[in-house]
């Protein structure tokens, strides 16, 4: 006999995720999120920058500095 997956995981009414900021379980009126608060502190940190992708700056691919053009050089 096969087994069948947990249906609740597909039912939009069950909530079984956990809160991203604090780790109650989550509301359905505030999904991902178990209440307003913890929505706004989310909120808070990616406008405050606090989720930020880190970036490198490369001269340039390969590493090499780009050739001087003559109007760049001093006189």
């Amino acid at each position: 006999m096969p087994i069948l997956p947990d249906m609740s995981a597909l039912d939009p009414n069950v909530s079984s995720a956990t809160c991203p900021i604090c780790g109650r379980r989550s509301e359905q009126m505030f999904r991902p999120f178990c209440s307003r608060r913890c929505a706004d502190i989310d909120l808070n940190r990616w406008l405050s920058g606090v989720y930020a992708v880190p970036v490198e700056d490369d001269s340039d691919e390969d590493g090499a500095r780009p050739p001087e053009r003559e109007a760049d050089k001093p006189a």
